[in-house]
């Protein structure tokens, strides 16, 4: 997932290398897909569950045997996650073993009863709730519900700031949400919200009225920064981008706030449980040609060791990969989702990375100057 990070308190972060080898560190849950919304984008396509996904058994032994692969903290989402009638069962099983957990929700199932139990039978740390606008009408356009749901949403991020979760916002960036995350950022700063996250969208699964693949998202997003630094309460930009260190735009950037390139770290430090247990490692490569196993008959860490696609996100100019740039080892290759939603490769060329497109550029200069 391309995501950019806005934080405006103080809080966690880090700078290990990601590249570097690393254990199986973290799990990303799709715990779901049934979902009670309609968001034009969807990296899960969500709508509907099923009779194939997990059961509650099975989501609990999930855990047990995330626990025993040395996976102390895990992200659930969905679809919806709080659709699940069991999900607090499920939680309470992670709890017993020291394990936290962070949502990513729309917030519009939490109530303050619900709150207290996650509160007092879990070990839930955080959430990020889908916000993508202030404005009713493309709230409702966005997310496909009804025009009482932005005021639920609010209502909710007050409600998990007062149960003492960290608490983040996110947007989906196109064309129709980009004028308005200044607004969210002002919004973050007055209510108190710790982070607004910026996903720049992979194509992939369910997709609308978005900004090309290879379009020059941190370009677009300049008057967001702009904005951002100008705010009375910021403290850091956290990119989740692999080759973002090598946007020109980045080094004005770096003169007005701490920067922090944290990569991709799919197939690195994390593996993605699909509700259906197929295993894959990215959120946004629900598909099968990215599937390494299943979580019902596969063990984490041997997928997680010894599968062929994680080892080519781990070193991928020993796949042809980018063998032409020097650069490969620092950002891996370029972002393999993005690439497969450009080539239909999981090996294909990331073309929205900024070094290719001046690579292209300055061999199109030379074709002209020759012909």
């Amino acid at each position: 997932m391309l995501d950019v990070k806005l934080k405006l308190k103080p809080g966690h972060t880090s700078e290990r290398a990601w590249m570097e080898p690393s254990p199986l560190r973290q799990l990303f849950w799709n715990i779901t897909y049934a979902c009670n919304y309609r968001c034009k984008i969807c990296f899960t396509d969500a709508g509907s569950g099923g009779p194939e996904e997990l059961t509650t058994e099975e989501a609990k032994d999930v855990v047990r045997r995330a626990h025993d692969a040395g996976v102390g903290d895990i992200i659930i989402s969905g679809g919806e996650p709080f659709m699940r009638d069991d999900i607090v069962e499920i939680l309470a099983c992670m709890a017993e073993l020291g394990m936290t957990v962070r949502f990513a929700s729309n917030g519009s199932l939490l109530t303050d009863e619900l709150l207290d139990r996650l509160r007092g039978e879990t070990l839930t740390k955080s959430f990020q709730i889908s916000l993508d606008t202030l404005d009713p009408r493309l709230y409702r356009e966005t997310h496909g519900t009804s025009p009482e749901a932005l005021p639920s949403a609010l209502e909710a991020l007050r409600s998990i700031k007062e149960h003492g979760f960290h608490t983040t916002v996110s947007v989906r960036l196109t064309p129709a949400t980009l004028p308005g995350i200044p607004q969210l950022l002002d919004r973050a700063c007055s209510e108190g919200w710790s982070t607004v996250t910026v996903h720049c969208p992979v194509h992939m699964r369910r997709i609308a009225d978005a900004f090309p693949q290879d379009a020059d998202f941190l370009g677009l997003l300049g008057p967001v920064f702009d904005h951002f630094t100008a705010l009375p309460k910021h403290w850091l930009v956290e990119m989740y981008i692999p080759w973002a260190q090598y946007h020109p735009g980045m080094r004005r950037l770096e003169k007005r706030i701490r920067v922090v390139y944290r990569g991709c770290i799919a197939g690195r430090d994390r593996l993605t449980i699909n509700p259906t247990g197929w295993l894959s490692p990215c959120v946004c490569l629900d598909v099968e040609e990215a599937y390494v196993g299943n979580i019902r008959e596969d063990d984490l860490q041997d997928t997680f060791r010894d599968s062929p696609l994680c080892e080519m996100l781990r070193h991928p100019q020993e796949h042809g990969i980018c063998v032409d740039c020097p650069h490969v080892e620092v950002c891996g290759g370029g972002c393999r989702a993005s690439a497969f939603a450009l080539t239909g490769r999981l090996d294909g060329l990331d073309r929205a990375c900024p070094l290719r497109k001046r690579m292209f550029a300055a061999s199109r200069d030379k074709g002209h100057e020759t012909s």
